[in-house]
């Protein structure tokens, strides 16, 4: 039985951090929950991580000869 957790795709990590943000906003008199911005800033900094290599990967493609 396999329990490590599935590294989440790009798409999966930004209807995440839509689903953390709705859910704060959604509850605006609690004020924004501490942990909840910071599993939001989370996916954010795996999302920018994510674009950052993909961006990488391109500039490296593009600037190898075929």
């Amino acid at each position: 039985m396999n329990l490590t957790p599935a590294d989440p795709d790009a798409r999966e990590r930004v209807d995440r951090a839509r689903v953390l943000t709705n859910v704060m906003l959604e509850n605006p008199d609690a004020g924004p929950n501490y942990v909840l911005l910071m599993i939001l800033a989370e996916q954010l900094q795996h999302l920018h991580d994510i674009f950052e290599a993909a961006e990488r990967h391109r500039i490296q493609d593009a600037r190898l000869p075929l």
